[in-house]
């Protein structure tokens, strides 16, 4: 039984100590992750993260890797705060700060072409490239078909390279 298992186990059965290690084994993974997709909001998505593994600590099986499952927490997170700021954005119609805001946090290429993404692509080719997650541990964190996932990070790959390209012109 590997270390995350063990410490798993201790959590859902209420062990606080054990659930603090787990923060600390992949709270990096979780934070660049959520980095990648939002930016700025990543520490506060994190937290809610762990908030929510918390929670759910008993609902971890041990199907794939207990990072894997804290990904596909994170997605969650992300996922759900992304459709609440475009709420507010839309409420708000202020659409002109948001490509300002836009433009002053994607200063390099890179970052540039993954804000070019959708978020499903943006997800896969960070889980993929970024993370070195299987297409089929990406596939499970996003809650999609293996299929469907090697398609979403193909069409990003794809896209990356051209963005990539043009900004290299």
């Amino acid at each position: 039984m590997d270390r995350d298992t063990q410490l798993a186990q201790a959590t859902a059965a209420g062990n606080p100590t054990a659930f603090t290690e787990l923060v600390r084994r992949h709270e990096g993974s979780v934070r660049r992750f959520l980095l990648r997709l939002s930016g700025q909001a990543a520490d506060d998505l994190a937290q809610e993260v762990f908030i929510q593994a918390w929670r759910l600590s008993g609902s971890w099986r041990g199907t794939g890797t207990y990072r894997s499952w804290l990904m596909g927490i994170a997605w969650t997170q992300f996922l759900s705060s992304s459709r609440a700021d475009k709420r507010r954005v839309t409420r708000e119609s202020n659409w002109e700060n948001v490509s300002v805001t836009f433009e002053q946090s994607a200063r390099i290429d890179v970052q540039r072409a993954l804000a070019g993404l959708t978020e499903q692509e943006r997800a896969g080719a960070i889980l993929c490239f970024g993370e070195d997650f299987s297409h089929s541990e990406a596939a499970q964190i996003m809650g999609v078909p293996l299929g469907t996932l090697k398609s979403i990070v193909a069409r990003a790959r794809a896209k990356l390279a051209q963005r990539l390209e043009e900004a290299d012109d």
